[in-house]
Parts: structure tokens; sequence; C-alpha cells
């Protein structure tokens, strides 16, 4: 199955000029092969070498040992092992317990968003989340967190990221109508657009929100300026409003109306509050 994925980290960092090293004491042949397997489970979903220092390594460990063999399992904890080592890092909550409403927004807004791949399938959302809830309801049973009574307020959300999911694969296939095909030229769509921008007078790259549609023509707003935009005949009906394209558009000189150029990501409405942060 041909797909494509965009990785866009949007949380701000702070740098630090130092390097930390972590050690595993290995006390005994015992410790030594524990590791080892649980090095061998956790990188079968490429789970970074510092989730074994931390608390939710040997959870997701032990989730994946439950089940072993299933996909859907698997991918599930390659997305969500990603945004604990990679996109919350030191930032992480100290316990399952503690991990609130903004660890769940910044997971459903801004992180997920950023895992969807083009494909004909169009429902990595969808098994996401299902897993979520699976995931969920067993943390429930074995921390006594209350993480199904958490997600459950999102709901409006999820559907969103549905219609996001829908409206990526449709703008990217729009823009590589050949995606799919055995026979893709992609060097003949890379040429064809990167000559678009050469003719575009004026190029903004920025989160861009729509906001209303007009016949064919929709019409966005820059979250960052509240500069408004048309786009004709893009493949958008009013059930994506409110929805956020994160990527470029182009204006030719003597043209009303802009392009996308560029669809490199979509959130839904809410992930503006944090959006708005970033450039």
């Amino acid at each position: 199955m041909k797909n494509f994925s965009f990785h866009t980290n949007h949380r701000q960092r702070t740098k630090s000029p130092e390097t930390t090293f972590k050690l595993i004491p290995l006390t005994s042949t015992q410790s030594r092969s524990e590791i080892l397997k649980k090095i061998e489970i956790s990188s079968q979903f490429n789970m970074r070498y510092r989730g074994l220092f931390e608390y939710y390594g040997d959870d997701l460990i032990t989730y994946k040992k439950e089940n072993p063999t299933d996909f859907f399992r698997n991918e599930f904890l390659r997305t969500f092992s990603s945004y604990l080592t990679d996109y919350l890092e030191d930032n992480m909550p100290i316990s399952w317990n503690k991990c609130k409403k903004p660890f769940i927004e910044l997971l459903l807004y801004i992180h997920l968003p950023n895992t969807i791949k083009i494909s004909k399938e169009s429902n990595s959302i969808q098994h996401f989340i299902s897993e979520f809830r699976k995931f969920s309801i067993w943390l429930d049973q074995k921390e006594k967190t209350t993480w199904t009574k958490l997600l459950a307020p999102y709901e409006e959300s999820i559907n969103e990221l549905l219609l996001c999911e829908e409206l990526l694969n449709r703008l990217y296939l729009q823009m590589y109508p050949q995606f799919f095909e055995s026979n893709w030229d992609y060097e003949k769509d890379l040429t064809r657009v990167s000559q678009i921008f050469e003719k575009c007078k004026d190029i903004e790259d920025s989160f861009f929100q729509i906001i209303n549609m007009e016949g064919n023509t929709v019409f966005l707003s820059n979250i960052h300026t509240n500069k408004q935009f048309q786009i004709n005949n893009l493949p958008i009906t009013k059930r994506f409003l409110g929805i956020i394209l994160h990527g470029s558009i182009g204006r030719i000189e003597g043209n009303t109306t802009w392009s996308l150029l560029l669809a490199a990501g979509l959130y839904p409405k809410k992930a503006k509050r944090y959006l708005s942060y970033m450039e």
C-alpha cells in the first residue's frame, strides 16, 4: 500500500547547551536479558530508548505483549510512543494520573494531525482513535486512571480529525492525481508544481482557517494576521468549515484569487489556540 505522511512538530522547544546521557544499570545476567527483551519488543513500534527509563515504557511494552501480532495495536503504539518520547520529551507528565486536559488536547489537536497518511483507505485516524479507546480502558483498569472519562468530551474534535484526514487526501490527490498509479511520474508532477510556484508574484506560508464558501470559491483566513484569501475549485464542502490548513498559497500577477501550492497538514478548529503561537 502506497502512502504519504507529513510530520511537522509545532511544539516550541527550549534549546539546551548540554546533552544528557543515561546508562541502564546491568547488575546481573537476568537484568541484562530483561533489558534486551524490552529493547527488542519496543523496537517493533519504534519507541525511543528514553522510554525504557520512564514509567510509561514498561506499560507500553506490556500492552504490546498482550497482543503482539496485532497490526493496529502496533501502529497505535508507534504513534503514541512518538508523542510521549519525541513530542513531549521532558515535558511528559510524571504519571498517567497526571495526564490531564492539555495532554489529551496536544495529542488530538497537534500531534495526531501530523501523523495523517495519504492512502486509499483514508482511515489512519479512525484506527488510532479505536485503539486509543481500548488502551484507555486497559489503563483505567490497570492504574485506576480516568482516561475513558477524560476522552469523552472530545467527540466533536475526533469527528473533525476524521474530516481532516479526508480533506488532506482530497487536496493531495487534486494536486497529484496519479499518486496511487503504478506509473506515477512524481518528477513530472513536482516540476509542474515548481513551475506554478515560480509564476506566483505573492506567496503566503502559514496556517489558514476555512471560514466560508460561496459557490466554487473558498475563503481562508490567516490565523495570525486575519488576512483573508479566496481560492477557487478546491474539493471542499461546508462540512469542512472551521478546519485549519497548514500550507502555502500563491497568487499569479493579475489574478484576484489565490492557488493552493502545498497542503502540509490539517487541524481541527480547536487547535487554533495552540497554533496561534506557532509561525
